[in-house]
């Protein structure tokens, strides 16, 4: 007799404060810590809801799931919010953006035409002054900037937060990680502006297969990222 795979039922439930919940085989869905997965909006809810589905049928290679975002959102960032945006702000003096090259010419040509933007973003739209280096000794933001960003941040939910920490890490970066959620770049300028010089240098050596391998995956990522962001505002 051939086993029958359980039939698994998921639900969103709405509650009267207007939170969102999965249910699965009629339980409310919890994070790992075991609170309950309580989601701000109705899109957050069905992407999630796909999201425990594809479980069913497939493991995600990926590392980064609206799941385990929201998992984050409510089990780390919830419980000391001020410490995250702390380490996120730290992220700023080893911003990859920060840092350009001095040699060769042409990469300092695609850095500056790149990179430099990002920087005047950061000026215009958060009136932010980023300093930059080409020496290799790290640099440190300026308190002003630090606190100015640590303010930005504070307006952002723990959902907005959880993205924008795990963007940081993907690209190495919370200046481009910023311009993306704000829509000033898209998930390809993200993720081309976060590996510029990974792809200057297999202009020249060829396409590594374990390298291109590793970058599908972070570009997968981010997108994926980007997706969960958006849903964050119904």
């Amino acid at each position: 007799i051939m086993n029958k795979t359980p039939k698994i039922s998921l639900k969103i439930i709405r509650s009267y404060n207007n939170k969102y919940y999965v249910q699965i085989n009629g339980k409310t869905a919890k994070t790992p810590e075991g609170n309950l997965m309580e989601l701000p909006t109705s899109k957050l809810a069905q992407i999630i809801l796909k999201n425990y589905k594809s479980y069913k049928t497939k493991r995600n290679n990926t590392i980064v799931s609206p799941i385990r975002l929201a998992n984050t959102a409510i089990d780390m960032v919830a419980k000391d919010k001020n410490n995250y945006i702390k380490q996120l702000c730290s992220y700023a003096n080893s911003d990859l953006v920060c840092y350009f090259a001095s040699s060769p010419e042409d990469l300092v040509k695609k850095q500056n035409k790149s990179w430099l933007p990002l920087i005047t973003f950061m000026q215009d739209f958060y009136n932010i002054n980023i300093l930059y280096t080409t020496e290799i000794f790290s640099i440190n933001q300026t308190k002003e900037s630090l606190s100015k960003l640590k303010v930005i941040l504070n307006k952002k939910n723990n959902f907005e937060l959880s993205a924008i920490s795990v963007l940081s890490q993907l690209t190495s970066s919370i200046i481009i990680s910023l311009a993306l959620v704000n829509d000033k770049i898209n998930v390809k300028n993200a993720f081309e502006l976060s590996n510029l010089e990974e792809i200057y240098q297999s202009t020249f050596w060829g396409k590594d297969e374990e390298a291109f391998t590793r970058l599908k995956a972070i570009s997968i990522d981010i997108k994926n990222v980007k997706k969960y962001y958006d849903t964050l505002n119904d």
